[in-house]
């Protein structure tokens, strides 16, 4: 005769597709909004009335980007904390893409730095 089964139950698996899919989706969007977010817009403003009409330069701040693959990170911990394994795994590729793209965007955006500072240098 099994023991009896102690603690909570595990999520069915339809339950726990849904689920994954549903947190996918809120994670795609605070993902675009953390982005857009933290996009600076450098020389706008918005009731400027002697603007000059000139391009706006937008840069993305990386760190807000980091910081929604964190936040999708921890939600990762709620899940496991549920027995919901197929959702916390995705949660976790997900949350650990977005912060690999984050790194990537500000090593990037470090190098084009550098390398404007340098051509800015040899020309003055």
């Amino acid at each position: 005769m099994p023991p009896p089964r102690s603690g909570r139950r595990r999520l069915s698996l339809a339950g726990e597709i849904a689920l994954a899919a549903g947190l996918l989706v809120l994670d795609g969007i605070g993902a675009v909004a953390a982005f857009l977010l933290g996009i600076d817009y450098s020389g706008w403003k918005p009731f400027d009335p002697g603007a000059d009409n000139s391009d706006i330069v937008l840069t993305p701040n990386w760190p807000y980007a980091g910081l929604a693959g964190g936040v999708v990170l921890l939600t990762a911990v709620l899940l496991y904390r549920l027995r919901a394994i197929v959702s916390t795994c995705l949660q976790v590729l997900v949350g650990v893409a977005v912060l690999v793209v984050a790194v990537a965007g500000a090593q990037i955006d470090e190098h084009r730095g550098t390398r404007a500072e340098a051509v800015s240098m040899t020309a003055g």
